[in-house]
């Protein structure tokens, strides 16, 4: 049996041994902290079928299927796939909002034609092949987004697929810390163009590092606030469940409707999604776009009967940060409270950063709260919390709107998540 018969029948892949169903295969894959061959019995004993181990593996049994590098076969097996019967490949790349415009166009795209888009936020080389393996049903359209931590990370991914289409939303600090500037990750996301052999760029011009990286590259478009791209945000206003939203593409006005409230940067997103549609002649219904479900935990809109709760807890960067003020400005409300924690992988200049991020925030909200289990920052006028369960007093007992946003591993989206 090989990994592509596996494929063809249809059989579910897992990397993690714990959540081994009945006939599932099990990848055992080799990472920084733990080595996946270790745990091949535990899988077989809670019944997968197959194994997919390295060479070397001492096991050679009719269910173990080996390969000379686990993850490099996956890639190679999972992007033939794709390669061969999707008929418009599309990758996503940005420091923030790939998970929003993959869900974006996805929902334009896929009123139109068949239309498959890796899973959740699986945008690791790992993620994207075990996403394509299980879900890729020969749609004619796959949207893949790709995401890097550190330098190689990209051409990793770009010598695989041949795209037809890439996106760069946007150059931000996330991973800072591993690419030391935005000059470095502009350059490292702008990668995704050696995957595209002349195929259309979409790219966001209000990124000022990207411009070198994507200024002599032909087939290309762009979106952004600049009145001077080819598709710009003009203004956004929200109403009681509802963003409205004035743009220009391509020389004509446009108008949409969104449910519930979507911050500056998810808009910005959804407009990269509509000017690529625009272009590529791809029917775009109003109602389609209306209806789309933002990734939760994004801007999420929480109305209680005394507050609203925007629940913005997934990540954070600088930029997310401030896009999430701009948006937040704009609501009305009788006081404005956020609750934040740290921003991570963004190296020696972490205080500095969100000394930045905190004295933007004096200028809109009454309250500061900073969750900081570790007691490791202090910052003047800003309230510190050091137990998780506090925040719970501070969402039942707040009026008017509350924004809670921070990195992932720092809680915040777990606590949230918890909470319901």
């Amino acid at each position: 049996m090989t990994l592509e018969q596996l494929f063809e029948r249809k059989y579910y892949f897992q990397i993690d041994s714990r959540k081994i169903k009945k006939n599932d295969v099990f990848v055992a894959l080799k990472g920084e902290n733990t080595d996946g061959h270790r745990y091949v019995e535990d899988a077989f004993k809670k019944g997968a079928s197959f194994a997919v181990v390295e060479a070397g593996y001492p096991d050679n049994s009719e269910k173990i299927i080996k390969v000379p590098n686990v993850q490099e076969k996956l890639l190679s097996v999972s992007s033939k796939i794709v390669n061969q019967n999707a008929k418009m490949k599309i990758g996503i790349t940005g420091s923030t909002g790939k998970t929003t415009t993959k869900v974006c166009l996805k929902n334009i795209i896929e009123s139109n034609i068949s239309t498959f888009a890796t899973e959740k936020n699986y945008n690791t080389e790992i993620g994207i092949p075990i996403s394509i393996l299980n879900n890729y049903s020969n749609e004619e359209v796959a949207i893949i987004e790709m995401g890097i931590q550190k330098k190689g990370d990209m051409e990793n991914l770009t010598k695989f697929f041949n795209l037809d289409v890439a996106f760069i939303t946007n150059i931000g600090t996330s991973h800072l810390e591993f690419l030391k500037s935005k000059e470095g990750i502009a350059e490292e996301k702008s990668k995704i163009i050696t995957a595209l052999n002349g195929g259309l760029l979409v790219y966001n011009s209000d990124s000022i590092e990207l411009q070198k990286f994507v200024k002599s590259y032909k087939n290309k478009i762009s979106f952004g606030q600049k009145v001077n791209s080819d598709a710009y945000l003009i203004d956004y206003e929200y109403f009681e469940d509802t963003t409205k939203v004035h743009f220009k593409t391509f020389g004509k006005d446009g108008l949409l409707t969104l449910k519930s409230y979507w911050s500056k940067g998810q808009i910005l997103d959804l407009l990269a999604a509509v000017t690529f549609s625009i272009f590529a002649k791809i029917p775009i219904d109003p109602f389609v776009i209306s209806e789309i479900k933002l990734p939760e935990s994004r801007f999420e809109l929480i109305k209680n009967e005394n507050n609203i709760i925007i629940n913005d807890s997934y990540n954070a960067s600088e930029e997310s940060f401030f896009s999430a003020f701009e948006s937040v400005e704009k609501i009305q409300a009788t006081s404005k409270i956020l609750i934040m924690s740290e921003i991570k992988e963004i190296g020696q200049d972490d205080k500095i950063v969100l000394n930045r991020v905190i004295e933007k925030a004096k200028e809109i909200f009454d309250e500061i709260y900073f969750y900081d289990k570790e007691d490791k920052y202090s910052f003047d006028d800003v309230i510190k919390i050091k137990e998780i369960k506090k925040i719970e007093k501070i969402l039942n007992s707040s009026k008017g709107v509350i924004l809670i946003k921070g990195s992932n591993s720092t809680g915040l989206y777990k606590f949230m998540q918890e909470r319901g």
